[in-house]
């Protein structure tokens, strides 16, 4: 049976029909997450590609470290191994594209000892349309989009941007958002405006927007007043170990679920007034601060003595997603690159 490879040079590669031995042939090569993939041939491969009005060789981005080019072909190939469907295809392709902007600095990404990933922000229409889970469990297993969507993203990562695990990614001890992290914000639930169109986009627009995160924590919240989640969350949230700390930029993410969003809305407060209080509350006295550190702390940012999670309270990302009970916040803290917004144009 011929096969697509997921490697950087996408050529024909003959592999076994029995599904077992298939796998394990493309285990060896590298080219799989570890997880079973469907295997992608040259018509699931086609179909794919179909989803989107772009040549086969049209390079959308060249990734980092090795340079390869992610041609509309090669990402197609890492989406059917990853399981999307052909209706998230274009999805994928805004999220390589926007795995280069310069800000989002990928080769630090792919190559660090932090267990650094892509946080995959959906936004608009697109959600609905092709079932990205915004609600309960958003980050969780269980949802096809956003298991898949965020998995062809690493694959691609790794295919074609060469950053093998354990060779040229040098994650110490990695984390599974390296497998796959992606959400969409629950919109229709949220107060205030969306992300993307907090970005300048318009409701009606569909954005991807990767945030480098160095995993998820979530913090208990069972309260009914602003002030006592604010005090909960910033606690949570000041922890100088976040490289964010020591780099002085990024995009901290917090996510309300519904119910304090609500609270938060109902006592007359907006994202930019939460933003500042936990700018603020999360400052971290620099003489408390370990020294000789041997990571630079030359790009600190230091107010009054205070060391800072980000550079501004704009830079905290706050999102509303996840089920409707009043228990728990999610926090990512962030790995220290700003994030990249795309469109999505298909």
């Amino acid at each position: 049976m011929s096969e697509r490879s997921g490697i950087a040079e996408t050529a024909d590669l003959e592999v076994p029909d029995d599904i077992d031995a298939m796998f394990d042939a493309l285990y060896e090569r590298g080219v799989t997450d570890g997880l079973p993939v469907i295997p992608p041939t040259a018509a699931r491969v086609g179909t794919m590609m179909a989803a989107v009005p772009l040549d086969p060789g049209h390079v959308l981005a060249e990734l980092p470290p090795r340079g390869g080019l992610a041609t509309v072909e090669k990402v197609a190939v890492n989406a059917v191994m990853a399981g999307c469907r052909p209706d998230y295809f274009p999805v994928v392709v805004a999220a390589v594209e926007a795995l280069v902007q310069p800000q989002f600095n990928l080769t630090g990404i792919q190559t660090t000892t932090n267990p650094v990933a892509p946080l995959v922000l959906i936004n608009g229409p697109v959600r609905n349309r092709i079932g990205v889970n915004c609600g309960a469990g958003a980050l969780g297993p269980g949802w096809r989009a956003n298991a898949t969507v965020g998995r062809a993203l690493r694959l691609v990562m790794v295919n074609v941007g060469g950053a093998t695990p354990g060779d040229v990614d040098k994650s110490i001890l990695g984390m599974p958002g390296k497998y796959t992290l992606c959400l969409g914000e629950l919109e229709e639930l949220n107060p205030w405006e969306p992300f993307h169109v907090e970005r300048g986009y318009a409701p009606g627009e569909s954005t991807v927007t990767l945030i480098s995160v160095q995993g998820t924590q979530s913090c208990a919240a069972s309260y009914t007043e602003p002030e006592p989640i604010l005090r909960m969350l910033s606690n949570a949230m000041t922890a100088f170990g976040a490289n964010s700390y020591t780099k002085g930029n990024g995009n901290p993410v917090v996510i309300l679920p519904p119910a304090h969003a609500r609270i938060f809305a109902g006592a007359g407060w907006d994202k930019r007034q939460i933003k500042q209080a936990l700018f603020e509350r999360t400052m971290y006295p620099q003489a408390e601060f370990p020294m000789r550190l041997l990571d630079t702390t030359a790009r600190q940012q230091i107010h009054d003595g205070r060391v800072c999670i980000c550079r501004r309270a704009e830079d905290i990302v706050v999102i509303v997603a996840g089920g409707p009970e009043l228990n728990h916040i999610g926090f990512l803290a962030s790995f220290g690159n700003d994030l990249a917004i795309n469109p999505i144009r298909y």
